[in-house]
């Protein structure tokens, strides 16, 4: 881990493509990378901040007003500016920026993945995001499931099958950390992805030049990994107080911690609720709850 900062900053993204945990503080964006078996420690500003937007190039626009919000990412103003928010409704509009119509221009993939817990959902990545796209969101299992020629074709696709089988395009953050709260079972969860998928198959195969796929993405992260492992909710949120842990693995914005007066036990805690917060470093320790574990 590298040095930490001194003074209180501001975390515009939290969350991991492998087992190493992935903060981005103040600005214009500094990560900071938490490996497993390193302790974090910091005390949590309430207030949250908006973030500001990026450009069609990627690079951030802070905020004019440095805003305070009470949800979401954005000011009212910034969201206002921001191109990318038409990105997933752009097949559904009938003008678009020459920008992010360019961007929409590239191929894209159709993806199926499970979490942990048995929530699944349908989504679509640019080409060159084709496997960071996965790995950022932490899935268990996942298989892309169709190449488009563009943005706009994979949209439709996407809308297709989540009416067709009813299936989310979002899996929030809290979801999947709940899912990593108790044991998992992972024989259900691939058998229930892998009916998933060869429904997804039937239906894309009456659409119109579509090639189905069943492509298996890698996960980055071993799934052994999660055996044996006494998992639990962690006590409190990330957005207020103060909080100590250890992290030992991530999936997505869910990092897997140990506490220093529970060694028996993994709490699963969302990162993602530390975005928009200031964080001030410092030695604190998160107490476990008193836990009664049934003895029948």
């Amino acid at each position: 881990m590298s040095a930490l900062p001194t003074e209180s900053v501001l975390v515009h993204h939290a969350g991991s493509r492998d087992l190493t945990a992935r903060l981005v503080l103040g600005e214009p964006g500094v990560p900071m990378l938490i490996e497993p078996g390193e302790r974090l420690g910091f005390s949590v500003d309430p207030v949250r901040w908006c973030l500001g937007h990026r450009d069609l190039s990627g690079l951030p626009v802070p905020c004019p007003k440095a805003a305070r919000i009470e949800t979401g990412r954005m000011c009212r103003e910034c969201a206002a500016h921001d191109p990318w928010r038409w990105m997933h409704v752009a097949h559904r509009v009938q003008s678009l920026n020459p920008g992010l119509a360019e961007k929409l221009r590239h191929p894209h993939w159709l993806y199926v993945a499970t979490f942990a817990g048995g929530s699944h959902k349908v989504g679509t990545a640019h080409d060159e995001r084709k496997r960071v796209r996965l790995d950022e969101q932490g899935p268990l299992f996942a298989h892309w499931v169709a190449l488009a020629e563009d943005g706009l074709v994979v949209r439709e696709l996407e809308d297709l099958v989540s009416q067709q089988l009813g299936l989310g395009q979002v899996v929030r953050s809290s979801a999947k950390a709940t899912g990593l709260s108790g044991a998992v079972d992972l024989d259900r969860l691939r058998t229930d992805h892998d009916q998933l998928v060869a429904d997804v198959r039937d239906i894309l195969a009456l659409a119109p030049d579509v090639a189905p796929l069943a492509e298996p993405w890698p996960n980055p992260r071993d799934l052994s990994s999660l055996t044996g492992l006494t998992l639990r909710a962690y006590p409190g949120s990330l957005d207020a107080g103060s909080h100590g842990f250890t992290v030992q693995q991530c999936w997505g914005p869910v990092a897997l911690v140990g506490l220093d007066d529970d060694p028996d036990s993994t709490y699963a805690v969302d990162l993602s609720r530390l975005i928009g917060h200031r964080l001030s470093f410092g030695d604190h320790a998160t107490e476990s709850p008193q836990w009664q574990d049934s003895l029948f």
